[in-house]
């Protein structure tokens, strides 16, 4: 059986913003801050933040609500937990980098 052939420019999709001007077309993470997702908030579906680990979650209202991604977590204690440790909670700590030079929010 013959698969069907695509043409290499069929299959050029969107490029990701550029990690040469992070603050360009980057935007900032609801946990740390710094800009790491690479589409707005309200569209970065489950996206992980490699400098918190907080998992993006669409679907919370407020930042005391319990988020389904982060096992309960509310956005408010992996705020905390950022500022006092570095990560949204201790088990991701191994996962998570500092930011990039520009990821700072202005």
């Amino acid at each position: 059986m013959l698969l069907p052939t695509v043409s290499d420019s069929a299959m050029e999709e969107e490029p990701m913003p550029s990690r040469k001007h992070p603050t360009r077309g980057w935007y900032p993470c609801p946990c740390c801050g710094y800009r790491t997702l690479p589409v707005p908030q309200e569209e970065a579906v489950a996206y992980i933040c490699p400098v918190c680990f907080w998992e993006n979650d669409v679907f919370l209202q407020s930042e005391t609500e319990p988020s389904d991604e982060n096992h309960g977590m509310t956005l408010a204690e992996a705020k905390e937990q950022m500022r006092q440790i570095g990560a949204c909670c201790e088990r991701v700590l191994p996962y998570v980098r500092k930011a990039f030079p520009g990821e700072e929010v202005d």
